[in-house]
């Protein structure tokens, strides 16, 4: 069932390698002074690393957050479990655009709790993404491989509002997304004055 908010979700989207962190960093960095944009941090069952900004939670205490409903969002992908707090529906009840890092598959339930989202897809080509993924030297090159199916299959049912494909200097990747989330503040005000 749909919530009635006054803010609005923006969903980040995109397969691993892509370059997500980088262009969300630029994003903070850009928009630091306006307060209706907020950038909450995701809860990830795995150790901190430079390669990915989120905060790290056991799996019991995941599994605790799940059964008490202590988190606006949360889904497993690749062996992981990952959660928003409650602060984003939080944020989005009191009118703030939310913007997060999200899994693709989890999209259709993001549009079911908020009035108000938009998707953002960044996205590289594949040999981008595979180079990129090797540099971690977090996975298998099976793993890579998966994770390209993976990426080739929902990328080919989503509708994002906004694709970047994120080849170039972060910069413009950065001034991309930025720009966008300033039309969505706009926007969501817009629908707040026409209610």
């Amino acid at each position: 069932m749909t919530n009635l908010t006054t803010g609005a979700f923006v969903c980040i989207v995109g397969p691993s390698g892509a370059g997500k962190d980088s262009l969300l960093a630029k994003a903070r960095a850009g928009l630091a002074d306006d307060a209706d944009v907020v950038f909450p941090r995701r809860l990830v069952t795995r150790a901190s690393n430079d390669s990915e900004d989120h905060d790290t939670i056991t799996q019991a205490a995941f599994d605790e957050g799940v059964r008490d409903g202590a988190f606006a969002l949360h889904w497993q992908a690749h062996g992981l479990s990952y959660a928003l707090p409650l602060s984003v529906a939080e944020a989005i009840a009191g009118g703030k655009v939310a913007v997060c890092n999200v899994s693709r598959a989890v999209v259709p339930q993001v549009f079911d709790l908020f009035e108000h989202v938009f998707v953002v897809l960044i996205t590289a080509p594949p040999a981008i993404i595979t180079e990129r993924l090797r540099k971690r030297g977090r996975e298998s090159s099976a793993s890579i491989a998966a994770r390209l199916e993976r990426n080739r299959k929902l990328s080919a049912v989503l509708m994002p509002d906004l694709t970047i494909m994120n080849t170039g200097p972060v910069e413009i990747g950065g001034e991309r997304l930025v720009s966008f989330l300033r039309r969505a503040v706009e926007r969501t005000k817009a629908a707040k004055a026409d209610v």
